[in-house]
């Protein structure tokens, strides 16, 4: 039997064929053969769908004919919980608003084609799907639950609908043998019709018993993440020998490595040393020579180009190479000699401006592993330290941090670059099976700070080099937001902030206004609202520079072993060192564009597995503390109630606005504040609350608060 699109489309060529005629409706049933019985009635309720859908017209007589035909524009949809999508254009004209109705059982992430209407909303310009084009979710990773209405699944993206009903048959395995609970992957099966409801089939079981394990292992499922290197690939990487090449022997110099304190690679060192004039020194960026083992086309080149990124998933690490690379053989590790790929810029320790540069194949040998918390101490003459690390290693990690101090002045008066370091809660695990161990707050203060300025002038010196010498690269391209996107951003601020602001017309203006806000709970807020505004970085062949950083000239160099652009830039490098031929522009950016969607799609599973792991952990310390009060800042007011940071964990939380105490509440759109019906009570962002944990969602990520004194 022929699945009702198909039938759809043959009764829509009967009409056509009548060239403007039109046809009743049982003269359209005999022409695609639905006769009788079940195919009558089939054919009814698609008929029925396409008048229902404007697309079929009746004519004077009963005659039907297909609707003018419409510009259909191309996009992707969001659906919203609340039943109605926004479709993003292709071409850049502002999004198309999507009705419950008009949906045509598109979900998030479908590639739609729209119809334009007459309808007016304040949302944007209204559109009809008349048709999906691309399913993108056809199998997708679900918790089974069982419903009143029968077992149903629970998506993992929270994008998804909030519930797929199973099939009654077809599945790959026997329902019976999964549990409530349990992480599934399924396929959804395509509607009857565009009003039917979604249904799925079980493909497999994931995880086991662990619930933590079996989080992770259902994030790998549902990004595609890949499985880790085999034993033998190990094997064969432990083996491997590096091209042979003329070296500069570096291992007199006093090389540190800065690094986090479970890192589990190193692949940057830092050196200073006297420069060549007086007032000058050398900073050395020291790199790890990952493509001398990997160049490119070579037998683990491939492999890393699939994975693209290392994924650090709390408690578990998908690396982008082999381990036997990435944490032995091309790690600098201290102590022991390495290849390297290094940078010396002679550098102004005055005014931190670089001189010149040189880039050199180097054997090097780390003198010693530091911490972030070291260099802290270090620079802060914590006297504990004084022990544990040599007094010459002192010396030369506070000449680096003086020299970077430099560096970042003349930077930020420059390049007016733009300070959006927000503090990261981190999810730490110990053991195997993974144990959620505490959360860590990290700030970037002075030790980040001084990595960051000598990694981002060799990332910089490389870029230049890759334009000056006309080899192809990937650089690390930043665009400017959108200006709807900034007007958005500064009608929020106004209304959080409670002040007249001027146009954010450039970076400085930006950096004004964070300064203004300080450095607490509502800076963060502040700061994470205006990085929604901001468009994604990403990479590409062409150099275009970088608004964040306010570089004209960028690239990635510094982390050949985590991030496979940096590889390929390493790679293009050694093809010239070495004078053979290297990746033509298209590859390369064939090779960004495939880039910029794997670091997308690992930041995204990262952000799943971190959100995860802080809602197991929450749901731990109020199974231990009950009725624990965490403090918030309010971070958006809508009609649906309230989104709520909480600085401790790192997340925004969600108050129903029914869970609003003198209620109902109506959103002010001017002051985009929330006013009770009762009392005269009225919230806003950027108002402190005071909140317990209802309930955390593990399934979808998402945590429900219930406000205890809240200012409302």
């Amino acid at each position: 039997m022929a699945s009702d699109q198909d039938l759809r489309e043959r009764i829509l060529e009967a009409v056509r064929a009548r060239q403007g005629s039109g046809a009743r409706r049982s003269e359209l049933r005999r022409e695609v053969g639905c006769h009788r019985g079940a195919e009558a009635d089939r054919f009814r309720e698609v008929f029925r769908d396409l008048c229902a859908e404007g697309i079929l017209l009746r004519q004077r007589g009963g005659r039907y004919v297909q609707a003018a035909t419409k510009a259909l524009v191309a996009g992707t949809i969001q659906v919203n919980s609340r039943g109605f999508g926004f479709v993003t254009r292709q071409d850049g004209a502002p999004d198309i608003f999507i009705p419950p109705p008009a949906l045509l059982g598109a979900i998030s992430g479908d590639r739609v084609l729209v119809a334009l209407t007459d309808q007016d909303d304040e949302r944007g310009p209204v559109g009809e799907v008349r048709r999906i084009t691309e399913r993108r979710h056809r199998v997708l990773v679900a918790s089974l639950v069982e419903l009143p209405s029968g077992p149903a699944v629970r998506p993992l993206r929270r994008e998804l609908p909030a519930f797929v009903d199973l099939a009654d048959g077809g599945h790959a395995i026997d329902p019976a043998d999964v549990d409530p609970g349990d992480w599934v992957e399924v396929s959804l099966l395509p509607p009857d019709s565009p009003q039917a409801p979604l249904q799925a089939v079980l493909l497999r079981r994931l995880g086991g018993a662990d619930p933590i394990s079996a989080d992770l292992d259902a994030i790998v499922a549902e990004f595609g993440l890949p499985e880790p290197w085999s034993a033998a690939e190990e094997q064969a990487a432990a083996r491997l020998e590096p091209v042979a090449l003329e070296r500069v022997d570096a291992t007199a110099l006093e090389a540190v490595t800065i690094d986090p304190l479970d890192a589990q690679d190193f692949d940057d060192a830092l050196s200073i040393e006297p420069g060549p004039q007086p007032g000058l020194v050398t900073i050395g960026v020291h790199i790890a020579d990952v493509a001398a083992y990997v160049p490119a086309d070579s037998a683990f080149d491939a492999g890393a180009r699939a994975r693209g990124f290392t994924a650090y998933l709390p408690g578990r690490t998908l690396p982008m190479l082999p381990a036997a690379l990435a944490g032995r053989t091309c790690s600098l590790i201290a102590g022991e000699e390495r290849l390297a790929h290094s940078v010396f810029m002679d550098i102004d320790a005055a005014s931190g401006e670089v001189v010149s540069r040189r880039r050199q194949r180097t054997r090097l040998r780390v003198v010693q592993r530091l911490t972030f918390e070291d260099v802290a101490a270090i620079l802060a003459d914590d006297p504990a330290l004084r022990g544990r690390v040599p007094p010459r290693v002192h010396q030369i990690v506070r000449h680096l941090g003086e020299v970077a101090c430099a560096c970042r002045a003349r930077r930020a008066a420059q390049d007016g670059f733009l300070d959006l370091a927000l503090p990261e809660i981190r999810v730490l695990c110990t053991g195997a099976p993974p144990r959620i161990q505490a959360l860590q707050r990290v700030e970037a203060g002075p030790a980040h700070q001084l990595v960051e300025e000598f990694m981002l002038a060799a990332n910089t010196a490389v870029a230049e080099e890759l334009l000056e010498r006309g080899l192809p690269g990937l650089f690390r391209n930043h665009d400017e937001p959108k200006p709807a996107d900034l007007a958005a951003f500064l009608v929020w601020a106004r209304q959080t902030l409670h002040t007249r602001l001027p146009a954010l017309g450039d970076r400085a203006a930006v950096n004004r206004l964070l300064a203004e806000v300080g450095q607490d709970a509502l800076r963060d807020t502040v700061l994470a609202q205006f990085l929604r505004a901001l468009p994604r970085a990403g990479y590409g062949v062409e150099c275009r520079g970088h608004y964040g950083l306010g570089k004209e000239i960028y690239c990635h160099f510094t982390s050949p072993i985590r991030r496979y652009p940096d590889l390929v830039v390493h790679q293009q490098l050694l093809a010239l060192d070495l004078g053979r031929t290297p990746r033509g522009a298209g590859d390369c950016d064939a090779l960004g564009q495939a880039c910029t969607s794997l670091e997308e799609q690992v930041d995204t599973a990262t952000y799943a597995a971190v959100d995860r792991l802080k809602l197991r952990y929450l749901r731990q310390r109020q199974e231990q503390s009950p009725g624990e009060v965490y403090e918030g800042t309010v971070s958006r007011c809508s009609t649906d109630g309230l989104g709520v940071y909480l600085p401790e964990v790192g997340m925004v939380g969600i108050i129903p606005a029914s869970r609003l105490p003198g209620g109902p509440y109506r959103l002010d759109r001017h002051s985009g504040q929330l006013r009770g019906s009762r009392g005269g009570k009225s919230c806003k962002a950027g108002d402190v609350i005071y909140v317990q944990c209802r309930r955390a969602d593990t399934v979808r990520g998402e945590l429900h608060l219930e406000p205890v004194q809240a200012r409302v």
